[in-house]
């Protein structure tokens, strides 16, 4: 029996994935959460594209259940890709704290731009992507 439009892709998923190729215009950054557990296996290939130009910052979530060793591999990695990475545990709220601080420093020469223009004060909006069940809503809760 040959099925040839099997498609795997629930239909939230692409509801998702459209809603927010729509949204990340109007973002100033794009924010990918990883489980530090397995960061590779928990990348979601579609942020590279929706993301592409956009300043990245790589969340490691779960880094207290993570190889210490292995988490500060994977974080210079990431580095080398040009992305800032910001390391937290969400459901304690271990780091979580330096979000503000991670995303300023990545960001830094469009809100030094954004002072130079008068723009003080303006609102910086950075979309928090990932696969289900890395911690997206307990980070963001924190």
């Amino acid at each position: 029996m040959q099925v040839d439009n099997l498609s795997w892709f629930p239909g939230h998923m692409t509801k998702t994935l459209r809603m927010s190729t729509a949204e990340i215009k109007n973002m100033d950054a794009g924010g990918e959460m990883l489980d530090a557990r397995i960061p590779l296996s928990s990348r979601n290939p579609d942020v590279d594209e929706l993301t592409a130009g956009k300043p990245r910052l790589v969340v490691l979530n779960r880094v207290d259940q993570a190889d210490p060793d292995g988490t500060k591999r994977w974080a210079a990695h990431f580095r080398s890709l040009g992305y800032a990475v910001l390391e937290c545990d969400a459901k304690n709220g271990q780091g979580t704290a330096r979000f503000a601080g991670a995303v300023r420093e990545l960001l830094a020469n469009k809100l030094r731009a954004y002072a130079e223009r008068g723009m003080t004060g303006r609102v910086v909006r950075v979309m928090i992507l990932g696969i289900p069940n890395v911690g997206k809503y307990t980070f963001i809760n924190k």
